[in-house]
């Protein structure tokens, strides 16, 4: 068969494309320019293969179809005739070339040409509209040029770059063709490392990993185990005998999410790199391509920078690598010793401490009786050996221990001991001395937690760093675990209940100064990022002190979820805080409620157990999925861990986004002063809470008279009058009652007490509850329509579990009519006496425009105010030349004001200010686009200023006053006409003001409805308790 391609060639020579000229010109100059009569065929390459010279050799293809061709010579570099025979020609198919056998109909078939050309794959990923081409003819005209890649671990472009070839050379004929004798083909191909393990028996490490399937991992950053081990637990397909592992790895979806190896971790560079996530590359191979010269951190666990300091070797190489075939056996560490914070940490007083004495109060039966215990016993100091024998004796269940230790003389004692002396099934492993007793139980057992149904981590503990009196520690700890079968039997009963996830026995008293961060708290944040929390110092920090503890192997799912391995941990020289080891043993009870559990101490002195009664265990720990995704774009919106307090007296609670009413609005006054009216009715027989939503309460704070500020983690008791911070829920979990019925202020802080109801719901039984919700606005009227908009309006959706009480008639009369609810209370208030006290009836007034101007609040409509003075300036500038138009309700800048500059802003005044000013002012703009009628009007015509606002749906305020003038439509000119009528009343007369009076029968001389809605709505309230 003639393959002498006429158009190919006539394209290389710049001859003539005529057949019989191109194949002259071959013959006479191309074939000593290694010109090519076909892209399968490379003149040079064979003509040194085939061993011809080229002077004697008219056409060295003709050559290759009539001879070369059967002695299986290569016809070119990325051919591989011999291979491509073996692997795809049946015995019929001997006559036919191998070459030709491809052309016509292998590469049809999925044939490779060359071990290292994947033709499915390559037309798959660079040719899917042109699926009637041979790729392998594709890659050789034009693909390897543009830095097409020949297989998934094969790099073109990064080959080139890394060992300074130019687009016109072969990078796969450079790797093939002795380049594999020092260099790798892909960032992620360590081709020395492969080597080490594996003889390749003179071919590529790559072409041996692709071809031979020795399940050797080619780059000490992958482990196979481990990445099919995260596919098995995403239900991922891990069954793909025709990849090998690593190229599993790169053609996953990149929808799945898993790591390449226990010590790197995507999410946490795609966190902590911003521009990796946003450009979509591939953490693990940018991080091998370039991420590590540039001192990218791959794992919260592992520090570079630190690592090459120890090591400075490993400055111009990858450190990670570095650590793992080098730095570990040099028992380097891969992290930094952090300052140690030594505070002691106060335990809280609602934390759960109890006495297992009446836990059993009769036989085990059933399923618990079949129990399977996992005794995870780490015995370093075998002198104690028998010591740990005779207590783990002391247990009356189906029971293995698994012993770890750290030589083989230490695992022969231990043998012989166990054979002699122990009850139960044993097995010895011997472990690498790194990471104390915590590595052998998480690293070298982590298979046998699937075995047991519950566990207990022990080990021989000495605490050398410390005077021997702390040997009573280890006393203390293996009677408080172990000490009876009584007590066993006790603490596995309880670990059956399905909340509890872990018993501890309570600190012992010597060492409670101890219970401190130290220098922990960065790798304990590291661990726990794993499972999407965090922690700070001012966290609650409590652990199984010693760690010696009992556990479902559930509780600790999160942690193993970790895949620690031994190189995670530090060596050992002797440190006395801040390992990875110290680190997890802090960290143990954050894992057990991150996996959805709860976890109890007990002791001698704690709370003995109802066995007829569930038993409730502790939380120190809100969850991201327990506080709400949310939060995440409302911080507000911020939910509550709800644990449960035993208290049976009902209590109110004020759910408010601030309590210095120095600092907050209108709003928050008439909150606290509505929830201390309606405490008050409900007398004795209520507690009352306020809990600040928002903002954390200042140093000058000072609770209302008879109520105590206490850390939100105290012990509930009855009878008390509190406040608490509620901004930092998201550090720590806040208890309610049964009977905790809550009053919400703003939109926001009702979302949070659904919430909580229905927690109280699951918590308690409970299906009835309802809260008391004060209105004050049409809340979600200050957003666009958007989600915000829409949660804020949800809020208003749950008539059946809300007592609505709004602030005025008016408010009532617009929900009502909006079918949000069918009725509620109104609270139409009186004017605060403080400003009503601050007011100089009959003052002389003044030429003073006073504008409510709050550019935080869109409602009250600054830019308009703006625009409406210098409407009226410009009209009549000869007319207001002698007014001041002063902003006040609000600080701001000047600067924000784009329009007029005749306002001067005066910002937030105190009461005495606000009431003198109102006092000489004549007039005053007050806006609101809300059906609330806002109170500012009111208390400006209570001050004889002639006021102008605007109607908004059911709102006329011009009925309520005689001062009060209104408008609908929002027309500049009109409102300027508008408002200088009114300065011309004014202006004839200056006491007009003063003779104006209220056309309603509330806010203004002190009248109000408040008593009378307290104590209806105190009923509303009484009613839900029984």
């Amino acid at each position: 068969m003639h393959l002498f391609d006429d158009a190919w060639y006539s394209m290389q020579a710049g001859a003539d494309s005529d057949p019989e000229s191109a194949l002259a010109h071959y013959c006479r100059v191309g074939k000593f320019k290694n010109f090519s009569p076909s892209p399968y065929f490379d003149t040079m390459w064979y003509v040194s293969a085939a061993g011809i010279v080229l002077d004697k050799v008219e056409n060295p293809f003709e050559h290759f179809v009539a001879i070369g061709s059967k002695q299986l010579i290569d016809p070119h570099p990325l051919f591989n005739a011999q291979w491509y025979r073996w692997n795809y020609m049946n015995e019929e198919d001997r006559e036919l070339s191998p070459l030709i056998h491809y052309i016509t109909r292998g590469w049809k078939n999925g044939a490779r040409p060359h071990p290292l050309f994947w033709g499915n794959w390559y037309r798959k990923k660079y040719m899917p509209q042109n699926m009637g081409m041979d790729p392998f003819y594709h890659f050789l005209v034009e693909g390897e040029r543009n830095n097409l890649n020949p297989n998934p671990l094969f790099d073109v472009a990064w080959y080139r770059q890394t060992y300074g070839m130019s687009a016109h050379e072969s990078a796969l004929k450079n790797y093939i063709y002795g380049g594999h004798e020092g260099r790798d083909p892909h960032p992620v191909f360590d081709s020395a490392y492969y080597r080490s393990i594996v003889p390749c028996d003179g071919i590529s490490p790559l072409e041996d990993y692709l071809t031979k399937n020795t399940g050797i991992d080619p780059c000490i950053l992958f482990d196979a185990s481990y990445f099919y081990e995260q596919l098995k637990r995403l239900n991922e397909d891990v069954d793909r005998p025709d990849l090998p592992a690593l190229v599993h790895y790169l053609e996953l979806d990149s929808r799945i999410s898993v790591n390449p190896h226990p010590f790197f971790s995507k999410a946490y560079y795609y966190k902590k790199y911003k521009d990796i996530s946003s450009a979509r590359s591939d953490a693990f191979i940018h991080y091998m391509r370039s991420g590590y010269r540039e001192g990218r951190q791959p794992h919260p666990l592992f520090e570079p920078d630190y690592y090459v300091e120890q090591c400075p070797d490993a400055r111009h190489v990858n450190p990670l690598v570095h650590y793992l075939k080098t730095g570990v056996e040099l028992n380097l560490s891969p992290r930094s010793p952090k300052v140690a914070d030594t505070t002691e940490k106060r335990l809280p007083t609602s934390r759960q401490v109890v006495n297992l004495t009446a836990a059993v109060s009769s036989a085990l039966a059933g399923a618990l009786a079949k129990a399977r215990i996992g005794v995870f016993a780490h015995i370093f100091h075998t002198d104690l050996c028998e010591y740990v024998i005779r207590y783990t004796n002391n247990i009356p269940f189906d029971t293995t221990v698994y012993v770890t230790t750290s030589s083989a003389s230490k695992a022969d004692f231990i043998r012989k001991t166990f054979d002699r002396l122990s009850k139960h099934r044993y097995e010895v492993m011997i472990v690498p001395n790194r990471g104390r007793d915590i590595a052998p139980m998480l690293v070298g057992y982590r298979a046998a937690f699937q075995k047991c149904d519950y566990a207990l981590h022990i080990h021989t503990k000495k605490s050398l760093h410390y005077s021997s009196g702390f040997d009573a520690w280890r006393d203390h700890l293996f009677e408080m675990n172990l000490g009876s079968a009584e007590l066993i039997a006790g603490i596995v009963k309880v670990l059956s209940q399905p909340n509890i996830g872990a018993v501890a026995p309570d600190h012992y008293a010597p060492i409670a100064k101890l219970i401190q961060w130290g220098g922990n708290i960065d790798a304990v944040n590291g661990l726990l990022s794993f499972s999407g929390v965090s922690v700070a110092s001012d966290n609650v920090l409590d652990f199984p002190s010693g760690s010696m503890f009992w556990f479902k192997p559930d509780a600790l799912s999160k942690l193993m979820e970790v895949s620690l391995r031994s190189y995670h941990f530090d060596p050992e020289l002797g440190q006395v805080d801040g390992t990875l080891a110290h680190a997890i043993e802090r960290s143990f009870f954050y894992f057990v409620e991150a996996a959805g559990f709860e976890w109890l101490m007990h002791g001698p002195a704690g709370r003995p157990i109802d066995p007829a009664q569930p038993v409730r265990g502790n939380r120190i720990l809100p969850t991201n999925e327990e506080l709400g995704s949310v939060r995440r774009y409302y911080p507000e919106c911020t939910k509550y861990l709800v644990v449960p307090s035993a208290v049976e007296k009902p209590r109110l609670n004020l759910m408010i986004p601030l309590v210095d009413q120095n600092k907050g609005y209108a709003g928050v006054a008439t909150g606290i002063d509505f929830f201390m009216r309606l405490h008050r009715q409900l007398s004795d027989r209520f507690d009352a809470r306020i809990i600040s939503t928002d903002v954390s309460p200042s140093n000058q704070y000072v609770a209302p008279p008879g109520f105590d500020w206490v850390d939100p983690l105290e012990a509930d008791a009855p009878g008390a009058l509190t406040v608490i911070d509620g901004a930092r829920r998201y550090r720590y979990p806040v208890p309610f009652r049964k009977h905790d019925i809550i009053m919400a202020t703003a939109w926001w802080t009702a979302d949070g007490a659904l919430d909580i109801m229905k927690q109280q719901d699951r918590l308690f039984g409970r299906s009835d509850a309802k809260f008391v919700y004060l209105i004050q606005d049409f809340e979600c009227g200050f957003y666009p329509w958007s989600t915000k908009y829409s949660l804020a309006e949800n809020t208003y959706l749950h008539p059946e579990r809300t007592i609505p009480v709004f602030n005025t008639d008016v408010l009532k009369e617009f929900f009502v009519r909006e079918g949000y609810f069918r009725d509620g209370s109104a609270l139409n208030d009186s004017i605060s006496q403080k400003i009503g006290g601050a007011i100089t009836k009959g003052q002389k007034k003044e030429k003073i425009v006073l504008l409510y101007a709050r550019p935080h609040a869109e409602r009250n409509c600054l830019p308009f105010l703006d625009m409406l003075i210098e409407q009226l300036v410009r009209e009549d500038a000869a007319f207001w030349r002698d007014w001041r138009f002063l902003a006040i309700g609000e600080d701001f800048s000047a600067d924000q004001l784009k329009c007029s500059g005749r306002i001067e802003v005066l910002g937030r005044l105190s009461l005495a200010e606000y009431g003198n000013l109102s006092s000489r002012a004549a007039l005053a703009i007050s806006l609101m686009v809300s059906p609330h009628p806002s109170y500012p009007p009111l208390e400006l015509a209570n001050a004889g200023v002639l006021v102008l606002t605007n109607d908004y749906a059911n709102k006329n305020m011009r009925d309520w006053h005689h001062n009060i003038s209104s408008f609908r439509a929002f027309d500049l000119g009109g409102v300027a006409a508008q408002f200088r009528s009114l300065a011309e009343t004014w202006t004839r007369d200056p006491e007009i003001g003063w003779k104006g009076q209220p056309q309603i029968d509330w806010f203004f001389d002190g009248m109000s409805n408040t008593r009378s809605v307290v104590e209806q709505v105190a009923g509303q309230v009484r009613s839900l308790i029984g």
